[in-house]
């Protein structure tokens, strides 16, 4: 018998008590989705068309890994797909991903996600077209990396920047400036601006939800979170970096780089464009109203400095190839670029590549796992990131008057060790909340958890049964 199509959060008990997902593709993105998803005790298969990968996932993770191909009905059953309860299909193949979600939506799998990078495929809104059912959402991680750069463009000094309670809370990882004048002051001293709190240090490793007399150190992770304006402001303290950039190189003019550049002009910022490929510099020439497009690869230093490298507020590499866009982004630091980011594919890279110069790596697999994070999560949860190198990960939650902490204040909430309430957004005003806040009806709560209390803060927002 078929399942019904069921609303994501009457999954909250199946997840809590721990659910059943089938990743159709165990490359960077499904190991990345399977890794997490397995460490917080769920029950995994993982399905792939290559040997090698799947040896890999069964021997490194705590999963059932099949080979085969993940679009055929008898593997799904292999997989035992019937009793599913999640179908995330992130192969390289947009056909593939689909026709997994839709012969897993045929035997009842209540939610199914699929990566779709062909644009021919999804509407204005960021659907299926017409025509393409049983796909229940659709990630496109090309869009979600253009996303964040435009972000940590418009945020001085930014390492990352995620989003929250319809833009009204923002999560802010920067690094301490040497030079800055809050090394060695007890947080509660700092005067930061109002409605901004530090959330979490990264210090060798090691992630620690700080108290008020803990104290900076120099290059420490630090991650603020509350009102956009407030950290942004906070944010250029503690950095040292002031103002959005002025001049901007972007290196790549394919899917993302356009997506950026669009991005950034719509923001008024005016950007130099290096794209090899002459009929492609030719389109984004024709389609970008602010920008020089040069049709030339860009990885010669004198062309570089003829056009300003060394005097540039941010320099992009966007281009399809990992190692052009360490390279270049190294170069330009090199030469003298303020800000550089590269996007990284491979997690081999992405590991080092931030320890060797470049200012910002951004991985479009953190961005896909990420938005899936946001359809699997329980109890009221409307929003979820997994931040970089395993720091943990914030969760929104609206609280309802069923959930375990609606009507209590924070002193009287068992929270597990190693969360912190970093928001609170009651109708448009947003606030830090302290031990006597309480959280009532309709609040939108922003969390920040290490790995190890996710369980932890979902039971605590999540709906009663039956209620």
């Amino acid at each position: 018998m078929q399942r019904p199509n069921l609303p994501l959060h009457c999954l909250s008990a199946a997840i809590l008590s721990g659910m059943y997902a089938v990743v159709v593709g165990a490359g960077e993105v499904g190991f990345h989705i399977a890794t997490i998803l397995s460490e917080e005790g769920h029950e995994v298969a993982v399905i792939d068309r290559d040997a090698e990968t799947c040896i890999r996932a069964g021997e490194e993770l705590d999963v059932l890994a099949l080979h085969g191909n993940g679009a055929s009905r008898v593997m799904l059953e292999r997989a035992s797909m019937g009793r599913a309860d999640l179908l995330v299909a992130v192969t390289d193949s947009d056909e593939v991903n689909m026709i997994a979600c839709m012969a897993a939506k045929q035997v009842g799998v209540p939610l199914t996600v699929a990566r779709v990078r062909n644009q021919e495929y999804v509407d204005d809104a960021g659907d299926l077209s017409a025509g393409f059912v049983g796909v229940d959402h659709v990630i496109q991680p090309e869009s979600a990396v253009a996303d964040e750069v435009i972000k940590l463009a418009m945020v001085p000094g930014a390492l990352d920047v995620e989003m929250f309670a319809h833009n009204q809370v923002s999560v802010v990882e920067v690094e301490v400036d040497p030079a800055g004048s809050g090394i060695g002051i007890p947080l509660r001293a700092l005067g930061l601006p109002e409605g901004v709190l530090v959330t979490a240090i990264l210090r060798g490793g090691e992630v620690t939800v700080p108290r008020g007399g803990d104290v900076l150190r120099a290059h420490d992770r630090v991650f603020l979170t509350g009102r956009s304006d407030a950290t942004i402001d906070a944010a250029a303290r503690l950095t040292g970096q002031h103002g959005i950039p002025k001049k901007v190189i972007l290196m790549g003019c394919g899917e993302i780089g356009m997506r950026i550049a669009s991005g950034l002009e719509d923001r008024h910022i005016r950007l130099t464009v290096f794209e090899k490929d002459r009929e492609r510099a030719a389109l984004a020439a024709a389609t970008l109203r602010r920008s020089m497009v040069i049709a030339d690869e860009g990885i010669e230093e004198a062309v570089l400095v003829r056009e300003g490298v060394d005097v540039s507020d941010l320099f992009i590499a966007a281009t399809g190839d990992d190692r052009l866009n360490i390279l270049t982004a190294l170069v330009a630091k090199q030469l003298g670029a303020k800000r550089t980011i590269a996007v990284v594919e491979r997690s081999e890279f992405s590991r080092v590549v931030e320890s060797v110069g470049v200012d910002v790596a951004i991985s479009p697999r953190r961005m896909t796992a990420s938005a899936i994070l946001r359809f699997v999560r329980a109890g009221s949860i409307v929003n979820a990131a997994v931040l970089d190198k395993s720091a943990g990960e914030v969760l929104e939650f609206v609280v309802t008057a069923s959930c375990p902490v609606c009507g209590r204040s924070l002193i009287d909430i068992e929270f597990p060790q190693g969360a912190i309430v970093g928001a609170l957004v009651r109708g448009d005003r947003v606030s830090i909340p302290d031990g006597r806040s309480e959280l009532t009806e309709g609040d939108i709560a922003v969390v920040f958890t290490l790995p190890k209390a996710v369980r932890g803060v979902e039971k605590l927002f999540a709906r009663r049964s039956g209620k």
